[in-house]
This record gives structure tokens, sequence and C-alpha cells, in this order.
């Protein structure tokens, strides 16, 4: 396991963007620091790996990384997501990926974390997306540090 938390993040998007550069392709576009709309990165075109060779993504990806300078973070921990509060780092996300949903600019949303991701923890923070935003289920992934270890 690296020690994703002693990274800033700027150094974390870079690191995002360069997994995001494997898995999708070399069209991926990150962004300069500062106000981003809901997107650190983006790619347009059919993904080379993502979710798989047989069957890929063929649109527009929206990238978002999310780092935490906290050591054993969850997608879980209250900071980070509950379905009833508007106070998360979910929670401020829904309005920009709802915007670029409504407005054509994503097809596919790629949310990449520094915190650990449990598969109860997975369903929960992806059926709210999908819930709160109506991107189809299948449209959504969720990345945290077993992915990126791997």
């Amino acid at each position: 396991m690296y020690a994703y938390e002693d990274l800033g993040p700027s150094q974390f998007e870079d690191l995002v963007v360069a997994v995001c550069q494997f898995l999708l392709g070399a069209g991926v576009q990150g962004f300069a620091t500062g106000p981003d709309g809901g997107r650190d990165a983006k790619f347009v075109g059919t993904a080379e790996l993502l979710p798989s060779t047989a069957n890929p993504w063929r649109g527009t990806v929206i990238i978002q990384a999310k780092h935490t300078n906290g050591i054993n973070k969850s997608f879980t921990d209250s900071d980070f997501f509950s379905a009833t509060s508007d106070t998360t780092v979910i929670a401020k996300e829904l309005p920009r990926v709802k915007k670029l949903s409504k407005s054509g600019s994503l097809d596919f949303y790629l949310l990449f974390a520094n915190r650990r991701l449990t598969g109860n923890g997975e369903t929960l923070v992806r059926t709210h997306l999908v819930t709160e935003t109506g991107l189809p289920a299948e449209s959504v992934l969720l990345c945290g540090v077993e992915q990126l270890d791997m």
C-alpha cells in the first residue's frame, strides 16, 4: 500500500490522470488547479480498458479526484458521504455532476479518492450518486485505495 495521504491534492490529481490515461487512453485531459466545475479530468472517445475491453465505455468520461491527508479514511466516513447531509464531499459534488449530465457533457462518472472502499460502501455511495443524478448505475465507477494499489 502506498501513502497517498502524503501527496498533495495536485500530486494526487496528477496520479489519477496518469492512471486514467492507462485505463481510458492517452486522450485523457487533465485541468489546471482552480475552479473545475466538478471535473479534474475528461476523456472523450472509446475507453481502452473500462469497464472491459469487450464492452468499453463510449462517450464523455468525467474524472474527479478527491484527496485527503487523513490516514485510514473510508468512502463512508461522515465527512465524505452521508445520504442525509448536504455538507459532505459527495453532497457538494452532486450539483456539479447533475449540471454536467443535464448539459450532455457527461456520459460516465469516475470518482477516485485515497480512501478505503468496501463492497457495502461502494453500493451505498454509487446508489446515492445514481439516485441523485439520474445516471445509469453502469455509468458510475468509484475507485479507492484498493484499486489504486493494483
